[in-house]
């Protein structure tokens, strides 16, 4: 007689978990912008919680890059500003991580890393580089190809994404002249 099977039951989130992805939220929606500081003690008063639980949070986010921490004083902290060159830096590295990812699609650590790099590009470009990141993905998961040519066809579709958001995040990115 076998032993019956027992379902698996979500773990509810821990406090500073849903605080954490609170912020995120905001920050990727640029509700907090980036260089804006945040303040520990009226995200607390907001949230309705002690101090205690915004502090995890923020060294969360501070862990994901979305929040600096000024000389590691929880309660003196800044959204995360990135440079254009920063920028170009991530793209470089969301490109080979989806590159990666393309061939290795089973391995679950790369989808978090790609997450969490790709986060800082959200934020570095605003919401609306978000929703037509977001558009441009969905897309490219659409498109179907020939069995006999899907991995190329796939590749090559991957490569046409990199290219719309190389030139989407170099219009953002440049000021134009007045």
């Amino acid at each position: 007689m076998s032993a019956p099977q027992i379902e698996s039951i979500p773990r509810p989130k821990a406090l500073f978990e849903a605080i954490a992805d609170s912020l995120r939220n905001r920050i990727l929606n640029h509700e907090l912008p980036p260089g804006a500081a945040i303040d520990e003690t009226s995200v607390a008063r907001e949230l309705g919680v002690s101090r205690t639980p915004v502090r995890e949070a923020i060294k969360v986010l501070a862990r994901d890059g979305l929040v600096t921490v000024a000389h590691r004083r929880i309660n003196h902290c800044t959204v995360t500003e990135f440079s254009a060159f920063e920028l170009a830096d991530l793209l470089r590295i969301t490109e080979h991580l989806e590159a990666f990812h393309h061939d290795w699609e089973t391995n679950p650590f790369v989808q978090d890393l790609l997450q969490r790099v790709t986060d800082k590009i959200y934020l570095a470009l605003g919401p609306g580089f978000l929703t037509a990141d977001l558009d441009a993905r969905q897309a490219l998961t659409e498109r179907e190809a020939p069995p006999d040519r899907a991995r190329q066809a796939a590749r090559k579709a991957l490569t046409d994404y990199f290219v719309w958001r190389r030139l989407e995040v170099a219009k953002r990115v440049m000021k134009t002249p007045s």
